[in-house]
């Protein structure tokens, strides 16, 4: 496309790459300087007159840094001339601090949603943001997207090459807050079904413990679905319960690898037999974590 030009700081280079090959569009060429005070500088060097502008940036790691980054790039793509400038941050850092949870707490999320109303971009995308009440922090045109479908194509794949049958797959949400994202991907996997892992306290004091329907898990396929993996606790902790109720495999899907130090083996040694993350983060994994694609699902 003529008047197209995609941009990516550092976080999302190769789906910047794939995406402008996908619609056969410029890759925005720029330039970041830093001062010996920790100011920066951040500007395009392809000339952007006229053109449509698409950035593509997760604020995954150092997410202050690369969302001030990010404002500037805005910036001087509008002064250079563009005639419209759409964002696209894959993996929305602050998205877990959409609320106050402690006494004296930001709304860390409300605060970087007013932040980037400033940069007066005409719309801004993400995907499988944590909680839907965060679009209402945005007076910019703001929609999160879903990764369902690359999801759903994985494992039709997958269980058509390991010949396992769809009605002994139970997609498992491993709490409320993934209820949404369990229900697209049973309707995506005709024959699954779902359920939901509840927490609850024996006692007064003592730590919150999960609990499942045994008799929806035993003997089943069960895909855990959940936006973030971090730490790694909540599948963990998933995983060994449905062992323990007789689960016959388990495995993960998560939209946003953030992994982070030494999850990734506590990962490989827990009783998971598949995890897959999409690419909103890119990052070199091992082996045993399969990758899938947004670039397939941006459309300009």
């Amino acid at each position: 496309m003529k008047n197209l030009i995609i941009f990516s700081l550092s976080s999302n280079q190769q789906v910047a790459e794939k995406v402008a090959k996908k619609y056969d569009a410029e890759l925005g060429v720029i330039s970041i300087d830093n001062f010996a005070d920790g100011e920066v500088l951040v500007k395009t060097l392809s000339d952007v007159k006229g053109k449509d502008a698409v950035i593509i940036e997760s604020t995954a790691k150092n997410a202050h840094e690369t969302l001030f980054e990010l404002l500037l790039l805005v910036d001087s793509i509008k002064r250079s001339g563009a005639r419209s400038v759409r964002l696209y941050i894959p993996y929305f850092g602050y998205s877990r601090q959409e609320r106050v949870s402690w006494f004296n707490e930001p709304v860390s999320c409300e605060v970087v949603a007013k932040i980037l109303d400033t940069a007066e971009v005409d719309e801004i995308l993400t995907f499988d943001l944590h909680h839907e009440d965060i679009i209402n922090f945005f007076k910019t045109p703001f929609r999160s997207l879903t990764t369902t479908k690359l999801f759903k194509d994985y494992y039709l794949d997958y269980f058509t090459k390991h010949n396992i049958d769809l009605n002994d797959v139970v997609v498992v949400s491993p709490d409320h807050g993934s209820n949404t994202r369990a229900d697209l991907l049973v309707a995506s996997l005709p024959g699954s079904k779902k359920t939901i892992l509840n927490k609850y306290r024996p006692k007064p004091n003592l730590a919150e413990h999960l609990e499942v329907n045994v008799e929806e898990v035993k003997d089943k396929i069960c895909i855990i679905i959940d936006d973030i993996i971090d730490t790694g606790g909540t599948i963990i902790s998933a995983a060994d319960l449905l062992v323990r109720s007789g689960a016959k495999s388990i495995m993960v899907a998560a939209s946003h690898g953030v992994f982070s130090p030494n999850s990734i083996n506590k990962l490989l040694e827990s009783p998971l037999d598949d995890i897959v993350v999409s690419n909103t983060i890119e990052r070199r994994l091992p082996k045993e974590i399969h990758i899938t694609d947004i670039s397939e699902l941006i459309e300009l």
